[in-house]
């Protein structure tokens, strides 16, 4: 297949998949916005904000062939899909339950945002699943789907082919680090220990979202999120005290 057909397959389906899941979101959120627990949840939902991302995304996807990155399959190709699906829910599921349970132990972001005066930090069913699908989509694209492909092509064209796949891996590295370096702004002196902890599976599932792009293309990073925040964000925290700050809904 052509680099053509390929661009408009990736394109297509990220229109008709991940961008139209972000659009219906946030179009629910403006005309019945849901209570969120931080001012800037709502900023990021706004359309236009939604709008300039996904405009990156369509670029970052349009250019993954190009950049070396594999295509999504096509949509009867099952069994291509069900190696893509079955490894990224599987791993997104348990990076998320390794948080939870971590967090669970040491009551490290619990105590950290009572510290910062939040009483609550996770939107109640359902209106979870539509804030956390969009927000699924658009932190892909900042961390991964955008970056990786818009700059591996960028710089393979100034190394004209040569060394493409050692500047991937670094971008990989580069991008795996923004999640973790946000949660630096929680550390305390009295739980460092606990903050290093989840830094290190942070960085883990962000550069395993990296080599699954790199495997299998753009759709493994989404939908190993959707599996994460599914544990970590929408049904996991039900299974935590009502009075713990990730119990969802305002409390």
């Amino acid at each position: 297949m052509g680099e053509r057909s390929l661009w408009r397959r990736d394109v297509g389906y990220f229109i008709a998949g991940p961008g139209l899941l972000a659009a219906l979101s946030v179009a629910l959120f403006t005309f019945s916005p849901w209570p969120v627990p931080i001012p800037s949840q709502a900023a990021t939902l706004q359309p236009t904000v939604v709008a300039v991302l996904l405009a990156a995304g369509i670029v970052g996807v349009g250019l993954s062939s190009r950049a070396g990155l594999p295509s999504a399959p096509r949509l009867g190709d099952g069994r291509a899909w069900i190696r893509i699906a079955v490894p990224t829910l599987i791993a997104g599921a348990g990076f998320g339950s390794v948080m939870l349970a971590s967090d669970a132990a040491t009551h490290f972001t619990s105590s950290a945002l009572k510290a910062l005066g939040a009483s609550w930090i996770n939107v109640p069913l359902p209106w979870s699943l539509p804030h956390y699908g969009a927000a699924t989509v658009l932190v892909e694209v900042i961390y991964r789907l955008f970056p990786l492909p818009v700059l591996t092509f960028f710089f393979g064209l100034l190394l004209k082919g040569r060394g493409v796949s050692p500047v991937f891996w670094a971008l990989a590295i580069l991008t795996s680090s923004i999640e973790p370096t946000s949660l630096l702004a929680l550390g305390r002196p009295d739980a460092l220990a606990a903050l290093l902890g989840l830094v290190v599976i942070a960085f883990a599932a962000n550069f395993f979202e990296a080599m699954e792009m790199k495997r299998h293309g753009w759709p493994a990073p989404i939908l190993f999120r959707l599996s994460f925040y599914g544990v970590w964000h929408c049904f996991g925290p039900y299974l935590l005290p009502r009075t713990s700050v990730l119990y969802p809904g305002l409390h």
